[in-house]
């Protein structure tokens, strides 16, 4: 293979998170008013902003000179679109059991990772064992958080339901439970992390902190 034909795959690789994205947000696009049982016309917006995150990345790497893990970007741009495409536009959290509980569980797995990776690039490599593990688990709880805030602050806006407080009070339920076992779940993706963590540093950090180090240099 010649030089041209690596940097072309070298490209194609480079942009297909992306380029998944886009197709998966066209077909959830052109599906979402046969399947969905409830017409929703902010899905025009909503799949073209998540897509344009995936943007993000090739951003950092020309600008600011970060490349983040290639496995990272291609695990968000998946939740981007089981989440937005499959969960919200194709109707997955009706058709499929407790998928906003997974969901908000492998959030708290890649935004670990993501984490993790940018305390690394930022010099915290000297920190201890326990304090990443303090500054991740805060991190990522910060974030589900603001994700809470902002799902309520919509909800306020648009008059929706997405931490389904107006179905339990309604059904004489407690109305804070969707919103706080979103939190809870995802301490079970952070776990899952520090799993992972755990395996890749008992096998020299070729996953996680070698990454990171080639990176920073």
């Amino acid at each position: 293979m010649n030089s041209s034909e690596n940097k072309l795959k070298s490209v194609v690789i480079k942009w297909l998170p992306f380029s998944v994205c886009v197709a998966a947000g066209i077909v959830a696009v052109v599906l979402h008013p046969f399947v969905s049982a409830v017409y929703r016309p902010l899905i025009y917006l909503q799949i073209p902003v998540c897509t344009l995150i995936m943007l993000i990345f090739p951003a950092l790497e020309k600008w600011a000179k970060i490349k983040v893990p290639y496995f990272i970007e291609a695990t968000i741009a998946f939740h981007i679109i089981i989440s937005v495409d499959l969960g919200t536009a194709l109707d997955g959290y009706r058709f499929i059991p407790h998928y906003d509980k997974f969901l908000h569980a492998f959030f708290g797995l890649w935004c670990s990772q993501l984490v993790y990776f940018f305390m690394l690039r930022w010099g915290a490599k000297n920190v201890s064992k326990t304090g990443i593990c303090a500054l991740v688990t805060l991190s990522v709880l910060g974030c589900a958080a603001l994700w809470e805030v902002f799902e309520f602050t919509t909800d306020c806006i648009f008059g929706g339901d997405a931490q389904l407080w107006k179905y339990r009070v309604a059904n004489g339920l407690n109305p804070m439970t969707d919103t706080m076992m979103d939190i809870v779940v995802t301490l079970i993706g952070i776990a899952v992390f520090f799993v992972t963590l755990y395996i890749d540093n008992r096998n020299g950090g070729k996953l996680y902190s070698s990454v990171a180090e080639r990176e920073e240099n």
